[in-house]
This record gives structure tokens, sequence and C-alpha cells, in this order.
């Protein structure tokens, strides 16, 4: 157990480390990214999440997502990625 975490968190100081990472990975369980205009709010709420790349990706997300809130469509093809699709 790290000594920092044992110090903040005694209870846990004789805990096994079960596994380590880095970061956090928000991948759905398809694998696929959501990225859309989330039903139910009117328009007002999008999200574009589950990249597992998404340093690589979110150039591409950032211009579909800003495109499809200004024009109300995208340049690039969102349906696979449509958050109806995980409902």
């Amino acid at each position: 157990m790290p000594t920092l975490l044992a110090k903040l968190l005694p209870p846990l100081s004789e805990s096994e480390v079960m596994s380590e990472q880095a970061s956090h990975l928000p991948i759905p369980p398809s694998g696929t990214p959501i990225i859309g205009q989330l039903p139910g709010y009117g328009g007002q709420l999008y999200i574009a999440t589950g990249h597992y790349w998404g340093i690589l990706n979110s150039p591409a997300t950032g211009k579909a997502l800003a495109e499809l809130i200004i024009c109300g469509h995208s340049s690039i093809d969102l349906t696979p990625f449509d958050p109806k699709n995980f409902l």
C-alpha cells in the first residue's frame, strides 16, 4: 500500500493492491464512443465520451460536436455514436 494512501486511509493500510492504472478510460461496454445530443433535454445537452484514445480522437470529436451544436448537423457521420443508440 502506498505510504500516502495509508496515512490518508489507515483502515486500508493492510489492503492488497489488486490493480494499478495510470488514467481513467471511460469506455462504454460496446467500445463505441458516445457523441451527440442527449434526448430528453430540449436540445440543450450534448455529450462526447467513451474514447479509448481520446487524445487522438479529440480534434475530430470537437469539430463534429461544435458543428452539431452550431449548425445542427456535422460534416462527420455521427450516426454510429448517437446517444440514442445506447439507451
